[in-house]
């Protein structure tokens, strides 16, 4: 009953929010930028989260090996993805790094992706390291090597204890694709800008902040249903 309603909320919130905010007088062409720009979002944000967990896994694991080398330059490529801000490092990469490019869009994917991994990064070796070491020599102790070992027996647990804050960071990415526009990136958010100057109402802007709301909503179902299928047999 509580989900029911949830749910009419949740569809009247979206329904009357979309009913009194769309900009109906649009072109054509304004339109499809509309849609165009919600899809880019997702995009971004679904590539920035694929680049993110690969990234941030392997120097999860590379962490737990103990090389201090290693584990230094780590430290210190973490640091500067949290410790300076994401615009910062959206213009850094599109007009430093991939200058040469006339299309923007690869630079924010792989800008977003790399700061997002430096957080998974820290989140996934917070869940290894919430197992308790035993476990990992027990199974050297059956003769299963160091990968065999984390990927059988450790990730598998630590997946289900990370799982929360892996969902909270892909909600953090998707919010924070909003500010791709500083590099010309045709996001919902500049485009909303866009439709104000259309338009010359604030409606465009409330418009972007529903469809961010219905769209995280959505996700975070998405991860209920998941946490729930990984955690029925426990």
């Amino acid at each position: 009953m509580d989900k029911l309603f949830q749910l009419l909320v949740f569809c009247a919130i979206v329904g009357i929010g979309i009913y009194f905010t769309f900009p109906y007088n649009l072109s054509n062409a304004d339109l499809y930028a509309t849609l165009k720009s919600i899809g880019i979002t997702l995009v971004l944000t679904v590539g920035g989260v694929m680049i993110g967990i690969c990234v941030g896994f392997f120097l999860a694991f590379l962490r737990m090996l103990h090389i201090k080398i290693i584990n230094f330059f780590i430290d210190e490529y973490i640091d500067i993805m949290r410790g300076t801000p994401i615009v910062i490092q959206l213009l850094i990469f599109a007009y430093v790094i991939f200058a040469t490019l006339s299309d923007n869009f690869i630079a924010a994917l792989v800008a977003l992706g790399l700061n997002s991994s430096a957080y998974i990064a820290e989140i996934v070796r917070s869940g290894i390291q919430s197992i308790d070491k035993g476990q990992m020599d027990a199974g050297r102790a059956m003769g299963l090597s160091y990968t065999t070992t984390m990927k059988e027996i450790i990730m598998p647990q630590a997946i289900k204890n990370i799982l929360p804050s892996l969902a909270n960071e892909f909600i953090v990415l998707f919010k924070e694709t909003s500010v791709v526009g500083y590099i010309s990136v045709n996001d919902i958010t500049l485009q909303s800008k866009t439709l104000q100057a259309i338009v010359y109402n604030p409606t465009p802007m409330i418009f972007a902040a529903i469809i961010y709301y219905a769209l995280v909503k959505i996700f975070s179902w998405f991860v209920k249903l998941l946490e729930w299928k990984l955690h029925k047999n426990d």
